[in-house]
């Protein structure tokens, strides 16, 4: 039997780095809406 290679969650990895960036879209839009109506937290 040969050995299978490493296994490699790409698929996984991907879809994480893409809701991270959404996740960091997000929060830097609701962020710069904060700061440009000047709310103080």
């Amino acid at each position: 039997m040969p050995e299978k290679p490493a296994f490699e969650p790409k698929g996984t990895m991907a879809v994480l780095a893409i809701f991270v960036i959404t996740l960091i879209i997000l929060w830097g839009s609701v962020y710069y809406i904060l700061l440009s109506r000047g709310v103080t937290l």
